[in-house]
């Protein structure tokens, strides 16, 4: 259920992670409780879809974040729609959010003129990370960084539930 509540929130997160790179654990929390209660209102995904919606939106990320690809709060950010648009609904999120992160990284670097770059940092990340992982260490921070820009991924997180949402009405 797209509501203005999971839009504020998403905005929110936009707005923190665009100029501070970060997104707050009260926001996070705050998209979460209201998540929550929103579901048990008239057209919501109902409470028990919505907090399996929030757990998978965190494992889904938790990987990445692992890896150190992704921030905790971009990790708690899927939570929070999760808890928006419920489960199972919050994979196809997921899977939109991925999508629109790697357009964005793409356009940024098409902008930036750092194309090149981006795919050598790609190519040398990935190198860097099979060796690590196979010689048993903790693979090291993998940002996506275009040039010396960060790529704020809570747009990517708007877009993807938004685009579910435009999709599944």
């Amino acid at each position: 259920m797209w509501s203005s509540a999971c839009a504020g929130v998403l905005l929110t997160a936009i707005w923190w992670d665009v100029k501070t790179h970060r997104i707050p654990n009260p926001l996070v929390l705050l998209g979460m409780a209201l998540g929550l209660l929103t579901s048990t209102l008239e057209g919501g995904v109902g409470w028990t879809s919505s907090i399996y919606g929030c757990v998978v939106g965190l494992a889904v990320f938790l990987p990445l974040y692992l890896l150190r690809i992704l921030g905790a709060g971009d990790v708690k950010l899927l939570g929070a729609a999760g808890s928006f648009v419920g489960y199972p609904d919050v994979l196809a999120v997921a899977l939109l959010t991925g999508l629109a992160g790697g357009v964005l990284a793409l356009l940024m670097a098409l902008h930036h003129r750092q194309l090149g770059r981006m795919w050598q940092q790609m190519h040398e990340g990935l190198i860097g990370f099979v060796l690590q992982v196979t010689s048993g260490g903790r693979p090291r921070q993998w940002v996506m960084v275009v040039g010396p820009h960060r790529l704020p991924y809570a747009i990517a997180i708007a877009l993807g539930t938004l685009v579910h949402e435009y999709l599944k009405n």
